[in-house]
């Protein structure tokens, strides 16, 4: 075991000298592990969580570590959580609450104590357990890999061995250790799977668990491989324009694999497995189709998928109260208010609007479009026309509605700002004073 340690240390060059926090939960792996970083004289600091799941039993968990490491001369330190509180108010399974509290603690403690890394005693049988439980929850190659040896500041040094192994280390240093009840209960999918499946595989192949971390070691290569396949495939279909990512329908089609590269594409944004054999299939469809996950909204193209964050354009409000000049996002608005005469030219600047003065109602409200819009356009003689048609006959993408800005006077839409006025708001032979609004954007 001893051995193991200083191989894993030299193989990933981390320093003998570095200070190593210890998770201890009081199990026969925690335990072997503290011993051996203790006997190899290791800069250690020991870390208990207790949990307060199991009553009594967490607290002799607690009191049982406390002795080890009053013992062994070994600093530590214990926290307890109210665990199941915390779930409750993140909504999250017990023992992903756990998780979370002991890995944030962890950390915590790591950066107050000066310390460099994080040490947990995972080893060859939880490499398999969790193997499996990748694959009945479903996974792709990165699931199949197990559990990484080295993850940021965490250490796994024990992953080669068995708890077979770990068991022996025990009984040979005369170590003594807690078992928690709780892996007996076929409650939990982790103990179906380390009771009723790992045994079936061992009489099959008695060498299995060292079958297991050999594929898993094989597999993190190939997991090498895809992902520089992937990336390369990415940069051929992939481009940025305006704020949107867009997706060579074409070019992803004919990829070796163009379910699996849109998957890679589409998965981190949100989008499931159903979604994305739907975008596949609808690369036929006609354009305007959408698909909408989380915070992203894809839109089908001729040529590309366009894909863009919904969120962050919000459906922001700002009000013009008077004449003057508006800073807003990238943009300035110059409101001005003139008298006119019969030699007063309306402005042909899609970028300015020109209203009648005496029809407006102040304060006024520049904000984004939402479903249920409709103004009157000008030249329609005071029609009434819905927003998403008056889109959808500019071509407008997904993308550019979501952008796009409309001037409000009272209840009324009186500028698709860049694009059109309500022609209940032109300026007519009969008015006397006008309201200017330039827009200058790229400010």
């Amino acid at each position: 075991m001893l051995d193991t340690i200083k191989q894993f240390l030299k193989e990933h060059e981390i320093d003998e000298k570095a200070g190593f926090i210890i998770a201890v939960s009081g199990g026969a792996d925690s335990i072997t592990l503290l011993h051996a970083f203790k006997y190899l004289n290791l800069r250690i600091h020991a870390l208990h969580c207790n949990f307060n799941l199991r009553g009594k039993e967490s607290n002799m968990d607690e009191q049982f570590v406390k002795r080890f490491c009053e013992t062994y001369g070994i600093p530590m330190s214990v926290k307890r959580f109210d665990t199941q509180e915390y779930a409750k108010k993140k909504g999250i399974s017990i023992e992903m609450a756990a998780r979370e509290l002991r890995y944030d603690w962890f950390e915590e403690m790591r950066q107050k104590k000066k310390m460099d890394y994080i040490v947990v005693g995972h080893h060859a049988n939880d490499l398999a357990e969790t193997l499996f439980i990748n694959i009945c929850r479903g996974t792709g190659i990165k699931g199949l890999t197990g559990i990484r040896p080295v993850k940021d500041r965490i250490l796994r040094p024990l992953l080669s061995r068995s708890r077979e192994e770990i068991i022996a280390y025990i009984e040979q240093n005369q170590l003594g250790y807690r078992t928690d009840s709780t892996n007996n209960s076929l409650d939990y999918v982790r103990n179906k799977i380390r009771h009723m499946i790992i045994p079936v595989c061992k009489d099959i192949n008695p060498s299995f668990l060292n079958t297991v971390r050999e594929n898993c070691n094989t597999l993190k290569e190939v997991e090498q491989i895809y992902r520089y396949g992937i990336d390369r495939l990415k940069e051929e279909v992939i481009s940025e324009e305006n704020g949107e990512t867009l997706i060579d329908i074409q070019k992803t089609l004919a990829a070796p694999a163009p379910y699996t590269l849109l998957f890679e594409i589409l998965r981190p944004y949100g989008f499931n497995a159903t979604q994305i054999e739907d975008i596949l299939e609808s690369s036929d469809a006609i354009p305007g189709k959408q698909f909408e996950a989380e915070e992203y909204l894809l839109t089908k193209g001729r040529i590309y998928w366009r894909l863009f964050n919904i969120l962050e354009k919000e459906d922001k409000r700002t009000l013009l109260a008077d004449s003057g000049e508006y800073h807003i996002d990238d943009s300035i608005f110059q409101l001005e208010e003139q008298d006119i005469n019969d030699s007063f030219i309306v402005p042909r600047d899609l970028n300015t609007g020109c209203f009648d003065l005496d029809k407006i109602i102040y304060p006024l409200v520049l904000r984004h479009w939402s479903m249920g819009d409709w103004f009157c356009p000008l030249g329609m003689k005071r029609s009434k026309k819905k927003l998403s048609d008056f889109f959808t006959d500019l071509k407008f993408s997904a993308k550019q509605k979501k952008d796009c800005l409309l001037l409000q006077s009272g209840k009324d839409i009186i500028w698709v700002v860049g694009h059109r006025i309500d022609d209940r708001y032109k300026v007519s032979p009969a008015t006397k004073r006008v309201l200017i609004i330039k827009q200058i954007k790229g400010i």
